[in-house]
């Protein structure tokens, strides 16, 4: 491709076999600087350990040289090359077999090799957290595999601009086409959540039928066709197999339908095994659900990969979306199977919530991941925190680093086609000119166009809906700065713009923001400050 190039190995004869290893040695003529994922708690865990992990870090930004050689590192991987030019070491296509890490190779400080999970001789509920998969060994190879077949994709995805990067689709087009041939009952849209806001500042107590109730009005009363109940719904922790009685589960549904609401019910990954998945998807598409948001895949050995394919195949067959959460970074999967119509696989809001170690890496975060881990595909962040706090400030609970603009551009500059609300009812009530703007913007979109962007820096992008309108997002790392953003992108024709702009308090009063509404044309340059942590997002029709 003019993005990049792949290579895949394809077995033709038809008997069984076992792939001992996979060699992929990736040699560097210098030692370039690189953005590294690492599997998050592995420095001092051996490589068999580095395994067992949900896919969310930040990057550390340093020489091929300093990798840590026991240290394993998630893809996709950016290196830096000469003259400002970026290389992206991706995959594509994995199915039925491991997902790739990279490390460094310890005779050679230019050197990355691929490896791969070993093939769990055991892999089960674990016996602490039956939400859990626990595994009891490994065998001495990689794959077991059938007969005939191909494997994934290695992608090396190249970019003259920074910029280039977010519009590059070749893990998606290397995908096996739709397998699903009547896509129409698969529908985008926002959705509200309970989890981030602790069910609206209620608490854990508060999972109740009124709670779910109030949840649901929310997202009618704003347009929005989803509501994602989180754990507590079920009656045994994250199993999917019965709804507490108490929360009317089937009232609630017809209620939801009333309003336009469809719910998503979370759930664990063990709890979704091959045993169950059949007898759960039937059952809960026949009560009218709409989809499930699985969580603690935590590997991509070739079982869990296996697993995951059939989780989509199984619940498209009952016409249920798919949200995987804990889980391995796409690899174009949601194009096989489009009822996938997101991924966690990524450090979201989830930690400015709770306090998890790294808050402070949230706003650098948001201008790198796009560049890398979502060049892999969608990514569910969750955005759109209403207490917004200056970088530095001292933190609480349920709050996020940033401007409040920038909370808005999030949902512009990330891609997830089911996209989620992190806060809840209350601070969305009682900031309604910011939730009016956030209901607005679609979740699809027809054309995307980067109009100026640099790695953990900025992010200024452009997108077009179905409907014509565009929408324009600017997100900020620390550093305050002024942008120019050219509207040349626009057909001929006279717009209305509606923009949200960072006060000129914002740096200390993160929430202030200024609305403006103009005329504008493709003739029409904007000048925009970014106070650190920033940003902006207008809508143009």
């Amino acid at each position: 491709y003019d993005e990049g190039v792949a290579y895949r190995f394809i077995v033709t004869e038809n008997k069984p076999f076992n792939v001992i290893a996979e060699e992929a040695t990736f040699n560097f003529d210098d030692d370039y600087m690189t953005y590294i994922p690492y599997v998050r708690g592995g420095k001092n865990k051996k490589v068999e350990a580095q395994f067992f992990n949900s896919f969310e870090n930040v990057y550390t930004h340093v020489n091929l040289s300093e990798m840590g050689t026991n240290q394993l590192a998630f893809t996709p991987v950016v290196v830096e090359l000469k003259d400002g030019k970026k290389l992206c070491i991706a995959e594509s296509d994995a199915v039925n077999y491991p997902g790739l890490f990279l490390s460094r190779n310890s005779n050679s400080d230019d050197v990355l090799n691929a490896t791969f999970a070993a093939y769990p001789t055991s892999m089960e509920p674990s016996a602490n957290y039956g939400s859990h998969y626990q595994v009891g060994g490994y065998a001495e190879y990689i794959a077991d595999c059938n007969g005939a077949r191909t494997f994934p994709w290695r992608v090396l995805c190249v970019a003259e601009r920074d910029m280039d990067l977010l519009s590059n689709d070749m893990v998606y087009r290397l995908a096996a086409p739709s397998k699903i041939t009547n896509t129409s009952w698969i529908k985008p849209g926002l959705a509200t959540w309970d989890y981030w806001s602790w069910w609206d500042g209620r608490g854990e107590g508060a999972k109740t039928y009124d709670t779910y109730k109030h949840f649901i009005d929310f997202a009618a009363s704003k347009g929005l066709p989803y509501y994602i109940i989180d754990s507590g719904w079920a009656l045994n922790g994250s199993s999917l197999a019965e709804a507490r009685p108490e929360i009317r589960l089937e009232e609630l549904i017809e209620y939801g339908k009333q309003k336009g609401v469809g719910l998503i019910l979370w759930g664990g990954a063990a709890n979704f095994s091959d045993g169950d998945m059949e007898a759960i998807c039937q059952q809960y598409s026949r009560m009218g659900i709409k989809g499930f948001k699985i969580d603690f895949w935590e590997y991509d050995n070739q079982r869990i990969m296996e697993r995951f394919y059939k989780a989509a195949e199984v619940s498209a067959k009952y016409n249920l979306l798919m949200i995987y959460h804990g889980c391995p970074k796409p690899s174009g999967v949601e194009r096989t199977y489009p009822n996938i119509v997101s991924y966690e696989a990524v450090k979201g809001m989830e930690f400015a919530s709770t306090g998890f170690v790294g808050l402070r890496d949230m706003v650098d975060y948001v201008v790198t991941f796009p560049f890398i881990r979502q060049l892999a595909g969608p990514s569910d962040y969750t955005p759109g925190a209403m207490k917004n706090i200056p970088i530095g400030s001292q933190w609480s609970r349920r709050s996020c680093e940033g401007t409040r603009c920038q909370q808005l551009a999030l949902f512009i500059s990330i891609f997830s086609p089911l996209g989620t609300l992190c806060d809840g009812p209350t601070n969305y009530n009682n900031n309604q000119e910011s939730i009016d703007f956030i209901s607005k913007i679609p979740t699809v979109w027809e054309e995307s166009v980067p109009l100026d962007a640099k790695i953990g820096q900025y992010i200024i992008i452009a997108r077009k809906g179905h409907n014509g309108e565009w929408f324009v997002g600017g997100v900020n790392n620390k550093d305050a700065r002024t942008v120019t953003v050219p509207l040349s992108f626009l057909t001929a024709g006279e717009y209305t713009m509606e923009l949200m702009r960072d006060a000129d308090d914002a740096a200390l009063n993160a929430k202030h923001y200024v609305k403006e509404v103009k005329n504008v044309s493709n003739a029409t340059s904007l000048t925009i400050k970014m106070a650190p942590g920033g940003g902006f997002a207008a809508r143009i029709y």
